[in-house]
């Protein structure tokens, strides 16, 4: 049988070779890391018996829309598939007498309860030291951990300093099966965003800056012809109540700033959208926190749905994959563009999480993108 694969197997071999109990594959985008480490498990697990794969992601949605996936894709590419032997309620499939069990990370009673031979951590940064600590010391035998360096700080950048680890970079670079398509959008980072384009596109871990929003420009006025994406709103009263729109155009974000007010009750704030005179009947994206707000909305008949909200560095995210344009009639977003910042930690060290300050216009903006890109396409586009 002739299977293809890329450096990242080729890798995964060697490391074999120089006998390293924990390999860290450190990667950007489209690097094919996944599927080649699945293959190379299957390709070892058909040459043993007995074993047990242990595969772990942070939360059991993420571990079945990727890297489960992707298993089962790997079993027919070898031709081994047997729905049959795809233990689903159980979370386990069974591989001759080997068996390949996967569990998440919200389910804390079974990382402290599972023994292993093998384990394979999926995008291991987003796991916690102590998730890790756990599985490390029920695992007998080797151990992958793949990521995204997608954090200033983690503990899984510690491992490579151990005599038993091996740890290699790819890119899509090494992938020849990487589309044009796929390409065209990571060398787009460059331009919107300095950090994204050195992890996604170089597998190198982000510069420190302290400022959230390094690329964004303003713009006199929205081009006409763009498409209404959606409108989003955050609720305060100390702090800002923002009411926040977006037109987009390939993968360029127009904002407007509609509302942004500070000591407002909601029959203050609901007069000032009256005023502003668009169509009740399009939908705004609205901060869950307060179901009160929104009731209030809907009886004055706005068009108002809470967001499902997803983490902060997601929605961040999310936006930065865009070229940027505020119009400049929208002063108060202009000002959180340029002063939203990241923590720091006693040390003056800057940690993965911005300051809850300067954020309430971005807030809304977040919730537009991951409420409408996940209602047009069906899922979020996560590079």
């Amino acid at each position: 049988m002739s299977i293809k694969t890329t450096v990242v197997f080729e890798q995964l071999l060697k490391s074999d070779e120089l006998n390293k109990r924990i390999v860290v594959a450190q990667g950007g985008s489209r690097s094919g890391k996944t599927f080649n480490i699945l293959i190379y498990w299957i390709y070892r697990l058909l040459q043993e018996e007995k074993k047990t794969l242990t595969i772990v992601r942070k939360t059991l949605p993420s571990l079945k829309n990727s890297v489960l996936k992707d298993l089962i894709n790997v079993l027919e590419m070898f031709e081994i598939y047997d729905p049959n032997k795809f233990h689903k309620q159980e979370a386990y499939y069974e591989l001759g007498s080997n068996v390949i069990q996967w569990l998440s990370c919200d389910e804390p009673q079974k990382i402290r309860g599972m023994k292993r031979d093998y384990l394979y951590c999926n995008e291991a940064n987003e796991l916690k030291i102590e998730d890790w600590n756990q599985l490390i010391f029920r695992t007998t035998d080797k151990v992958i951990c793949d990521l995204n360096p997608s954090e200033l700080n983690s503990w899984v950048y510690d491992l490579e300093k151990r005599d038993d680890s091996y740890m290699f970079k790819t890119t899509w670079r090494d992938n020849p099966f990487v589309s044009d398509t796929i390409i065209k959008e990571l060398e787009s980072l460059k331009e919107k965003d300095e950090n994204l384009y050195r992890i996604y596109n170089l597998g190198e871990k982000g510069i420190a800056t302290q400022l959230v929003f390094t690329k964004f420009s303003t713009i006199e006025k929205i081009p006409e012809g763009m498409k209404l994406l959606g409108r989003g709103m955050d609720f305060g009263y100390n702090s800002p109540t923002t009411l926040i729109e977006i037109y987009k155009d390939e993968d360029n974000l127009y904002i407007r700033e509609l509302l942004y007010t500070k000591n407002k009750t909601m029959p203050d704030i609901i007069y000032q959208m009256e005023q502003l005179g668009f169509d009740k009947t399009d939908t705004i994206w609205c901060d869950s926190a307060l179901p009160q707000n929104i009731e209030e909305l809907k009886r004055s008949r706005f068009n108002v749905k809470p967001v499902n909200k997803k983490s902060i560095l997601h929605g961040i995210d999310l936006i930065k994959r865009h070229h940027i344009w505020i119009e400049s009639t929208s002063p108060n977003t202009i000002k959180e563009f340029q002063t939203y910042r990241f923590k720091e930690d006693k040390d003056g060290n800057l940690i993965d999480t911005p300051e809850d300050d300067n954020n309430h216009a971005i807030d809304a903006i977040r919730y537009i993108l991951e409420s409408e890109l996940n209602k047009k396409s069906g899922k979020l586009t996560i590079i």
